[in-house]
């Protein structure tokens, strides 16, 4: 099975193609607001000669996260299967993040994982983790949460963090909190990760409509005029 990734929800643009759960290529931009420009060109990248005519689906990060990148990513992938008539998956932005963190830092087993992305201001997007043999285990949804409001949630018990806000919670929670974060190479954001969660869910039939499929913000999004 080939299954294109892609992941713009923070300010890490990547495509990756996986085949049959093996990464064979990946692209990655860590720069800024780049993604309406270069995304396109990495996935021509990842995809090489075959282009999107060899594809059995496509993943794409559906949130949370940015609330443009996420509209960047959605809209690409669903351009690409309504133009080749494939089934489009969509990936929890956190599941990928832990996936990633999981695969690159392999935490023993019963390690509490946090995967938390900057919301802006005390607040954070997280979701909590058990590290297992076959990957990582949510303990429950999503969440927008303040800084104050996690420091209760998360106890005074270790855990490994990672993700953008990785940093800041560490700060912020305190030193006291038993938390770390993961090593720096295993916090960004993964394509190769969406597609293989992709993979799996494309396996299971969990396919979304592209007509209907919207990013999932978590907080609302409010446009303001001057």
């Amino acid at each position: 099975m080939r299954v294109l990734g892609i992941e713009t929800a923070t300010a890490v643009c990547a495509a990756a193609l996986v085949i049959d759960g093996r990464v064979e290529r990946e692209s990655l931009l860590d720069a800024g607001r780049v993604h309406a420009e270069r995304l396109m060109g990495q996935i021509a990248g990842v995809l090489g000669g075959g282009g999107v005519d060899r594809l059995d689906g496509v993943a794409v990060s559906i949130g949370p996260g940015s609330f443009t990148g996420l509209r960047i990513g959605v809209s690409v992938a669903k351009g690409i299967v309504f133009a080749r008539e494939i089934p489009l998956v969509a990936v929890p932005t956190l599941e990928a993040l832990a996936l990633h963190a999981w695969a690159t830092d392999a935490p023993p087993p019963g390690t509490r994982l946090l995967a938390a992305l900057d919301a802006r201001r005390s607040e954070v997007y997280c979701q909590i983790f058990d590290a297992a043999p076959g990957g990582p285990v949510s303990r429950g949804e999503p969440r927008d949460m303040t800084l104050d409001a996690l420091r209760g949630e998360l106890g005074t018990g270790p855990a490994l963090v990672t993700g953008d806000a990785a940093a800041k919670i560490v700060a912020g929670v305190g030193p006291g909190s038993g938390l770390r974060p993961v090593s720096e190479r295993a916090r960004a954001c993964s394509a190769a990760s969406v597609a293989r969660i992709g993979e799996r869910l494309l396996l299971a039939g969990k396919v979304e409509d592209p007509a209907t499929l919207e990013p999932r913000y978590i907080k609302e999004f409010f446009l303001t005029t001057r």
